[in-house]
């Protein structure tokens, strides 16, 4: 027993020991060993290198001497001047689109007028047997080639401009929603009288070539549209049958002013579950009509009234899409329960309109009560004559779910009252189709007085295919708007009544609109935005709408985006500011909106945060704001310039009429690129260049649009005409509407430039037009002629990007070809020729470069590829992800950079890259930026770079840092096991590791604790970036625990299903290992210290580390465990469900408020688009701060100590150093001690607390100002005449399919019941 406890002495003396001679001495000497000073000097010898190489193979320095060996120019930019001339460019377009709508409103009203009105009988009958081109039946055949009953041929080919699809330019079809029967008399004689549309469509688009697709939609159902395609699209997978547009934006806006809407649900215990799906459905395509404009809310009301959402409570608030959303979500979950009291209801919809009439608010014209009930008992006399009488300020609308015929009477009488309508809902198709009856009774004052035609401008939406040249347009969708305006009926009836005929628009792709505003007048980093009069961006660099689920391919069915500009433009904001600093950008933003809101012009100066790829990078950026509107329109433009090098731009163009060689050499190979997405030269319509090609005889095909296959052969075609006698530039960005009088001919703005034109000619007052009823076969003629008949330029090209382009294709031509040696294969015994070998051998032999590459001011992107690519390679080419080069990460980056260090590379790799199956495959790509200075300013040029090899670059990183340079030598270097290094980059990203899964990934994932510590001493700074374009899943309803409502009925069905899933719960549970509880791996770690030593190596000291990222414990049991435990999902499922049931079963119904929500941790992804819903998302993103490393111009390192981090006392030493000429530190840390790491998230993560509506920040948004329409129209003294005000459904409206179902149903019913 003795020797037993003496070799268990002996054992653990020589434990003690052993851990002794390891730990302890390695303790004393950690500090000596890291040495600081040799990773001083492998920081500057690897940036050094890394410069020379990259500055001398990309010849940035000949590139620079080239532009200055030419006439330049270092020109100041006159922000407010610029801005005017581009807002006037603006404004020209839109003016184009507005007139031509106004031209189809007027002479759709010619045309129903002298139609309806009757005309001769020979003439009757030509155009009643006129056909027009229903799109479902186009160029439908059958299987033996002949042309299907039904069907009508139509000669069609595919249109770049309109969406790539097959479009007929001479004719329009017809769409057809759900439910119109295109037999119905009404619609059949609108089909007749808007075939007399066709010329003026025809018309419209060959004076503005630029005109996407314009219809016609009819208030008896169909839409015509212009120019004539088939339904659906080739390729869709929609039905026959597109969405009702009579529900869209753009045609109730336009149809009736701006209103104030308050909808009474009847959510007592008498609504069925039926009726109540029935009144919800038709509450929310109520709720679907209306726009930015007006204002809303929804209550319930049974024995007492209840708003749904409780921020909502006595309020109205804009019908933006959140609201709408919130308001439906909040619907879901209420219970039928007591009695209708119809009065309190009542009063508290006349109350709250009434004060918001009084008080200013709202939309200050149009009030109405939707009220949706299935019985009422009375009219309600009395507190509508309290309330409403005489003047009746307030029209009621009155919905019937059912066909209770005692209550038809009493709501018919309201609603007949009251200037309302009144509707009967048996259906859900019926609840969709009837509900826009409320708009065309609203826009009865309008049609009266007959003077008016507003013009309205719809919120942004995604659309189909983009028109653009670029090889991958093909597969973006493009973003509209719509300008549209109502069409009257100026019949003389017989009875007093107002008709809408219908609604005439154009859409307008926001990519043509951007052409007016050239991005190389903004210069790199430089930006525009426009914005409405309530503060909605109509685009903006940043602007992400949510998918739509390709419902517009599909269904032509439109969904809006509502984004306010303070939404986009992120203040910079962090806790290490003044107080004084965050409420001075904040303020300086909303100063700024207000004022674009009024509209004023300004300009303004403040600092904001800008993200770069997909938010995990981001930078600090002063701009300079300059604002004002654009004339006769909603809308307010502003150019941003980046303040430190956006206020100077480089003149340097090539003439190229004069040249002395032909300007087309310098574009010779496939190795270059220009933006897709700018204008140099194009051609104003495709008839101009069928007639080029024609001349040229050139070949063209009928089938296809004449277009060009690249930007780069449109280029190309252009300049080569260019240098032909005769040429002249055309430099007028829109073709000029044709006038009768000439045009005056005012002095142009910059006369190279895209000029402001004059201000197109304005339609003729209507009432000058309405004199005879002409001949309908005149009406596209006459407004053909009433105009004159100036043509518009063939073409137009930007003179000074064109020009800009040669002079940088002449500056970088050459500069792919071997320096080694001549033409004739003779070597160069030049020295710099020599010099250049010998570094092009090395630097193969340092860095295995795959592509080198020059982007310059112009668009033009130059490129070598110094390895053949692999043919069977999956990866794209560099050009092709890079031919949008000024967009790009690394051009952006490389001149903001030049702020920093004018002499240095950015340097990248890609995010996550380090598990490439490949070591060879992860290029690591760096850019510089070239500025070129005169007279003492500089402007940016363009960027250089190259994309090399990982694995060189890190070979050569292990080969410097592996060997000492001192000469008393080092103990440790980068290739001993107790040092790990580290190259990171401004972003705080891992460029190069000795483990190579961590290329590319965030350092914070890897060592929590160190990347703390290097924000603690101010080495990085965390900058919380808030993202409230978030798209997060709406499949839980916020205001029940489960998405579906909840009825007294529905409870035995529902307790089941949630003890069937209480029971699945705990089978899941039971199997779980006890492994899988949670665990603290790094328990002593908590209390942990780091110490810092500064620059000054004899000045040491120690400050204390706190944890700011420890987990909070959560108050809910389900966030117990983590989200790796094996439990955690289980579990928490037992946890909802069991409240769930306990809420039920014990809680009484009130009005729920939103849930508290938990925020979302870890990779997110995007949810299926029928449930997604915009969120508020955050990211804690890093910065680096060179400053910090950088005293009295010399780069040393800081060095830094974590503390009690391990119970046996040691300490973690690491050494930080700048590394020159760069974007990046190099990281030594000692890995001696065996410290815990915790790992930093740069993830985005929902915002905590109340979701949606009812957030802190919504609220505020609510009281943000806004501008009203001009004009509003709400009262006729003459309207009280009208006595239509609706009927409910009967058989002799519906169709004979529908009364022969209803026959068969009671028939079969009948027999059943007998049997």
């Amino acid at each position: 027993m003795e020797g037993k406890h003496l070799s268990c002495f002996v054992a653990l003396l020589l434990g003690v020991l052993i851990f002794k001679m390891h730990i302890f001495p390695a303790v004393g000497d950690q500090d000596e060993d890291i040495p600081h000073n040799e990773v001083r000097n492998w920081a500057l010898k690897f940036g050094v290198d890394l410069w020379e190489f990259g500055r001398q193979f990309t010849k940035m320095n000949e590139i620079k001497s080239r532009f200055k060996d030419n006439d330049i120019e270092v020109k100041r930019k006159d922000g407010i001047i610029l801005l005017r001339e581009l807002a006037a460019e603006v404004k020209n377009f839109m003016d184009f689109k507005r007139n031509a709508v106004m031209r189809l409103m007027d002479s759709a009203e010619q045309a129903a007028l002298s139609e309806l009105e009757g005309q001769s009988s020979s003439e009757s009958g030509a155009l009643g047997g006129q056909q027009h081109y229903d799109a479902r039946r186009i160029n439908e055949y059958n299987a033996d080639g002949k042309l299907a009953d039904g069907a009508r041929h139509m000669d069609i080919r595919f249109m770049r401009r309109f969406e790539r699809l097959p479009v007929n330019l001479s004719l329009s079809s017809i769409l057809v929603p759900h439910g119109v029967d295109l037999d119905e008399t009404d619609v059949k004689s609108a089909l007749q009288w808007s075939a007399h549309l066709d010329p003026l469509f025809q018309n419209n688009l060959e004076r503005d070539p630029a005109l996407s697709w314009q219809y016609f939609g009819s208030s008896s159902g169909f839409l015509r549209r212009f120019p004539g395609t088939a339904w659906p699209p080739e390729g869709s997978k929609g039905s026959k049958l597109i969405h009702d547009f009579r529900t869209h934006n753009w045609f109730v806006q336009a149809a009736s002013s701006p209103k104030d809407i308050m909808i009474l649900l009847d959510s007592s215990s008498s609504m069925s579950e039926k009726s109540f799906d029935l009144a919800m459905a038709t509450a929310f395509n109520i709720l679907d009509t209306l726009g930015e404009d007006d204002y809303v809310n929804l209550i319930t009301f049974s024995e007492v009234v209840k708003t749904p959402v409780p921020c909502f409570k006595d309020r109205m608030v804009r019908a933006t899409p959140d609201n709408v959303q919130e308001i439906k979500s909040a619907v879901k979950a209420v219970k039928l329960q007591d009695t209708a009291n119809f009065t309190a209801g009542l009063e508290y919809a006349f109350s709250l309109l009434h004060k918001y009439n009084q008080s200013g608010d709202g939309s200050q014209c149009n009030q109405a009560i939707m009220l949706i009930t299935e019985s009422s008992s009375e009219s309600h006399k009395d507190i509508i004559k309290q309330y409403n009488w005489p003047h009746m300020p307030v029209r009621i609308f009155t919905y019937l779910i059912g066909s209770d015929s005692g209550s038809r009477s009493n709501l018919h009488e309201m609603a007949c009252s009251n200037k309302g309508f009144f509707v009967q809902i048996n259906d859900f198709e019926e609840a969709r189709r009837k509900v826009i009856d409320y708009a065309l009774v609203m826009a009865r004052p309008m049609i009266m007085y007959q003077a008016d035609h507003p013009v309205h401008w719809s919120p942004v939406f995604v659309a189909g295919k983009s028109g653009g040249l670029g090889r991958d347009s093909e597969y973006q969708r493009r973003l509209v708007t719509t300008v549209s305006t109502p069409v009257f009926d100026r019949r003389n009836h017989s009875v007093r009544v107002a008709n809408l005929l219908g609604v005439v628009g154009t859409d307008v792709p926001i990519e043509e609109i951007r052409k007016m505003i050239p991005q190389h007048k903004l210069g790199p980093n430089g930006y525009s935005f426009i914005v409405d009069n309530n503060g909605r961006v109509l685009y903006h660099p940043d602007l992400r709408p949510l998918s739509d689920g390709n419902q517009y391919i599909d269904q032509l069915r439109p969904k809006y985006a509502s984004v306010d500009i303070t939404e986009l433009e992120l203040p910079e904001m962090e806790v290490g500011n003044e107080h004084e600093v965050v409420e001075m950008n904040k303020n300086l933003l909303n100063e700024m909106r207000g004022d674009m809101i009024r509209p004023k012009e300004g300009e303004t100066e403040f600092t904001v945060l800008n993200h770069y790829d997909e938010s995990k990078r981001v930078s600090t950026r002063t701009h300079r704001y300059f604002y004002g509107p654009i004339e006769d329109t909603p809308f307010t433009l502003a150019i941003v310039l980046p303040e430190k090098y956006g206020s100077h731009e480089l003149v340097s163009q090539q003439e190229i009429r004069h040249s002395r060689n032909n300007v087309t050499e310098y574009f010779k190979g496939d190795n270059w690129r220009v933006h897709p997405d700018w204008v140099y030269c194009e051609y104003n319509s495709v008839s101009d260049l069928e007639k080029e090609r024609e001349s040229s005889g050139e070949y063209t095909s009928r089938d296809q649009e004449p277009s060009f296959g690249s930007p780069e052969e449109q280029v190309l075609h252009f300049l080569a005409r260019a240098g032909r006698p005769g040429w002249k530039w055309m430099s007028v960005s829109c073709p000029p509407i044709a006038s009768a009088s000439p045009t005056p001919k005012t002095a142009r703005l910059i006369p190279f430039s895209s000029p402001v034109q004059v201000r197109p000619k304005s339609p003729q007052p209507h009432h000058n037009l309405h004199g005879t009823s002409p001949s309908a076969a005149h009406f596209g003629a006459q407004h053909l002629n009433a105009q004159g008949s100036r043509k518009a330029e063939p073409y137009y090209c930007d003179r000074n990007l064109i020009q800009s382009l040669v002079r940088d294709a002449m500056v970088t031509d050459g500069l792919d070809r071997n320096t080694t040696g001549t033409s004739n294969g003779k070597e160069d015994k030049h020295p710099i020729a020599t010099l250049m070998a010998i570094l092009k051998r090395q630097g193969y032999q340092k860095f295995v470069v795959a592509t080198s590459f020059v982007a310059t001011r112009s668009g033009l992107l130059r490129w070598i590829d110094h390895i053949k690519r692999p043919e069977d390679t999956p990866e794209p080419h560099f050009s092709e992800d890079n031919v949008r080069a000024m967009d790009t990460s690394w051009y952006k980056r490389a001149v903001d950079q030049h702020t920093v260090e004018p002499d240095s590379f950015v340097y990248s790799v890609p995010f996550g890259s380090g598990y490439a199956i490949k070591s060879n495959a992860t290029l690591v790509t760096a850019s510089h930026a070239i500025f070129v200075e005169h007279r003492g300013h500089k402007a940016p040029a363009g960027v250089v770079g190259l994309q090399f090899q990982h694995d060189s670059l890190a070979k050569h990183f292990i080969n410097i840092t592996s060997t000492c340079t001192g000469m008393t030598g080092c103990k440790r270097s980068c290739a001993s096991d107790n040092l790990d290094c580290y190259v990171l980059d401004n972003s705080g990203f891992v460029i190069i590791s000795e483990e190579m899964e961590h290329t590319g990934k965030f350092f914070g994932q890897i060592d929590g604790t160190i990347m703390d510590s290097l924000v603690q001493d101010r080495i990085y700074k965390r900058v919380t970036v808030n993202d409230y374009q978030g798209v997060c899943s709406d499949s839980d309803n916020p205001y029940t625990a489960a998405g579906g409502i909840l009825k007294p009925h529905r409870f035995g069905s529902w307790f089941f299903q949630h003890l069937v899933a209480l029971s699945a719960t705990w089978l899941s549970f039971m199997p779980a290992s006890l492994r899988a509880w949670p665990q603290d791996d790094y328990e002593a770690y908590d209390n942990s210290d780091v110490v810092f030593i500064e620059n000054n190596y004899s000045d040491e000291y120690e400050e204390t580390f706190e944890n700011e990222y420890n987990m909070q414990v959560d108050q809910e049991m389900d966030e117990f465990f983590t989200t790796a435990d094996v439990v955690s999902i289980p579990y928490s499922m037992l946890v909802k469900h069991t409240f769930q049931c306990i809420r039920f079963l014990f809680q009484e119904y009130t009005t729920p408020p939103p849930k508290q929500h938990k925020p979302h941790s870890g990779p997110r992804f995007t949810p299926d688009p029928q449930n997604a819903r915009r969120c508020d998302l955050r990211t804690d993103l890093y910065m680096l701060q060179p400053e910090r490393l950088i005293q009295s111009g010399q780069n040393n390192p800081l060095k830094g100590k974590l503390t009690n981090c391990h119970v046996s006392g040691c300490e973690r030493p690491f050494s930080v150093q700048k590394i020159p000429h760069s974007n990046l530190i190099l990281l030594v840390v000692d890995t001696l001690c065996p410290c815990g790491s915790k790992q930093l998230d740069i993830e985005p993560m929902e915002e905590s607390g109340v979701v949606g509506a009812c957030s802190t920040r919504r609220q505020s948004q609510e009281q943000e100002s806004r501008r009203r329409p001009k004009k509003c129209i709400n009262y006729h003294p003459e309207e009280i005449e009208i006595q239509q005000c609706g009927r409910g459904s009967t058989l002799l409206r519906m169709s004979a399919s529908v009364v022969a179902a209803h026959l068969l149903m009671v028939t079969v019913t009948f027999v059943l019941a007998n049997a």
